[in-house]
């Protein structure tokens, strides 16, 4: 066989088996917008910041 000949049959092998993994994999529902896991918790800023008492600010010269 020729080199180009093995080369075209191993792409070819490659996509079928990448096709076939994406066909035959498990699939998960997407959670909805409002129903997120507690990791959403972990990445969320908190809302509302404690702006009484503390430091002056001082302009820096």
């Amino acid at each position: 066989m020729r080199p180009s000949t093995i080369i075209l049959v191993l792409i070819a092998i490659g996509i079928s088996a990448a096709g076939a993994s994406l066909l035959l994999a498990p699939r998960m529902p997407i959670p909805a917008h409002g129903t997120g896991s507690g990791g959403d918790d972990f990445v969320k800023p908190p809302q509302d910041y404690k702006t009484s008492g503390g430091q002056q600010m001082k302009p820096r010269w």
